[in-house]
């Protein structure tokens, strides 16, 4: 069932993602400059995940589950020629599961904030910059490349056929629905 909240930002755009991202970037610092490493934990992977859902939004990605935003961040990561940004996602996504687990300390989560705002900020900007030049993908990197391209549209590709299938179906050949007795 959706809420009004996740209908919003299930349609949100782009801009509202990175609105987003920005505010919970300015909350973690807050949250640290409070000695509360558990909340700006929690602050720091959410605005990941929002700057991850600017980007995919904006090529019609699948980004509702976390899976898909795994599978932007290592698909941009190969994209982009920045093997360094699957370290950094896993490092900034390890900030969710210490929301739960508490297993770092305030010393250890603040240069988490900092890379979590200069990746922010590089995904930010990918929405305004242009492709780099195609170069040779090795054949796992491209294999992975469709793997993760197919994670990332796959459930909007199965809407569709759903949706399809279901236009062309007769609605007044359907069988009455009647109530059954228990």
């Amino acid at each position: 069932m959706t809420t009004p909240q996740s209908d919003k930002l299930r349609t949100s755009t782009p801009e509202r993602y990175e609105e987003m991202s920005r505010h919970l970037l300015r909350q973690a610092e807050d949250e640290l400059d409070q000695g509360d490493a558990l909340q700006a934990s929690e602050k720091i992977w959410g605005a990941t995940a929002h700057a991850l859902k600017a980007v995919a939004q904006q090529r019609g990605w699948n980004h509702r589950f976390h899976n898909h935003l795994r599978a932007a961040a290592f698909y941009l990561a190969v994209e982009r020629y920045r093997p360094d940004w699957n370290i950094i996602f896993n490092s900034l996504d390890h900030m969710h599961t210490n929301f739960y687990e508490h297993q770092m300390q305030l010393d250890e989560v603040r240069p988490m904030l900092e890379s979590g705002k200069v990746f922010c900020q590089e995904l930010f900007d990918l929405r305004t910059s242009e492709l780099p030049d195609a170069r040779r993908l090795s054949p796992d990197q491209e294999a992975g490349q469709a793997s993760r391209l197919s994670t990332l549209t796959r459930q909007l590709r199965d809407e569709a056929a759903f949706g399809e299938q279901f236009a062309e179906a007769e609605l007044e050949d359907l069988p009455p629905v009647t109530p059954t007795s228990t």
